[in-house]
């Protein structure tokens, strides 16, 4: 059989093949920072969905126990941990290269993600998180998010 036809359609059908295993149990939304004034004219920042990438089927899993990680660091009265999670989403968003980074024109800023449990395509129980990177697959199939959640 005539590899040039064979592996595409393989690998064209691994993606689907595993989203309908039920392997993206949980949605992720991309925000910017955004602002406005209030009726008494003070500034509200906050965050705002960005077009497109918004409730996408995605699968988080907490990095293997198996690797060294540092992700804890003491001060004099406090402790700052981070918890890093690595999100798979089924699909290539080209877009989140630029957004994570502040690069965009469009939606200015660096982006943060919200993740949480898929309740009928609505994101529930959501935690925002860091992007600390994004990356894609050489056959621009998938994404994968590093995300970090630190707290204080």
């Amino acid at each position: 059989m005539n590899q040039a036809i064979v592996i595409p359609l393989a690998i064209d059908n691994v993606v689907p093949a595993a989203v309908n295993l039920g392997t993206c149990i949980s949605l992720i939304t991309f925000r910017y920072p955004s602002s406005g004034f209030d009726a008494a004219g003070a500034q509200i920042d906050g965050w705002t969905d960005v077009p497109g990438l918004v409730d996408i089927a995605c699968m988080s899993a907490v990095p293997s126990q198996a690797r060294i990680q540092a992700t804890e660091v003491r001060a004099l009265e406090e402790i700052t941990s981070s918890e890093l999670h690595h999100v798979w989403i089924p699909g290539y968003y080209i877009g989140l290269d630029d957004g994570w980074r502040g690069d965009t024109d469009a939606y200015p800023g660096q982006w943060v993600a919200i993740v949480g449990d898929n309740v009928g395509g609505v994101l529930t129980d959501g935690y925002q998180y860091q992007i600390m990177g994004v990356e894609f697959d050489s056959q621009e199939q998938m994404t994968r998010v590093q995300l970090k959640l630190a707290t204080m």
